[in-house]
């Protein structure tokens, strides 16, 4: 009789402590909250434009043929983590700034601006600005609503082998009303 009561006290607290553990997997990794939020699965799952080129990300990458039956690829990935925070001014924090970049299967290799812009659960991509070829991507950040893109360039006529030194900042203007984002040219302090 006491094995078996030990035996059904000991699946009993087994059987809890799972269900504690599965809730506090869900919490973290799925709210903020309280509240449900799409995880960085979702942007990196997304559709995204860049150069006119649709691109479908299945796990932050996509290949897009360049030449019919060629072994050439297009390939467009997410550099790095997004950043999420507030974009839209809607007072929930799960928009992402994203920075692409694009291999089109020459030597060249782009970076672009994004924005993921969460409504009501789901995501829309914006238009991609280019960041530069072959930059050095330093830190993505979100500020006062405005997303900031900071990254290192090559100075005005260095040749395309010398290391990125020059620093910018690229701050991004998000229209609602279009979906689009362009650079906002913010005032030099004094």
């Amino acid at each position: 009789m006491i094995i078996k009561t030990i035996k059904s006290i000991t699946f009993w607290m087994a059987a809890i402590v799972a269900i504690i553990v599965i809730a506090g997997v869900y919490r973290f990794n799925f709210t903020n909250g309280g509240d449900v939020i799409n995880t960085l699965r979702d942007v990196k799952n997304l559709t995204y434009i860049v150069e006119n080129e649709t691109f479908n990300l299945v796990n932050g990458v996509a290949n897009n043929e360049t030449i019919k039956e060629s072994k050439t690829k297009n390939t467009l990935s997410i550099f790095g983590e997004p950043i999420y925070g507030d974009l839209n001014g809607d007072g929930v924090g799960n928009d992402a700034a994203i920075i692409l970049v694009n291999n089109p299967g020459g030597s060249g290799t782009f970076y672009y601006a994004v924005l993921a812009i969460n409504t009501n659960g789901e995501y829309k991509t914006t238009n991609a600005l280019l960041l530069g070829d072959r930059i050095a991507p330093q830190t993505v950040e979100i500020q006062d609503g405005i997303a900031l893109f900071n990254y290192a360039e090559r100075n005005a006529g260095e040749p395309m082998t010398t290391q990125p030194s020059n620093g910018k900042s690229l701050w991004i203007n998000y229209d609602a009303n279009s979906g689009k984002i362009s650079e906002l040219v913010k005032p030099q302090s004094d």
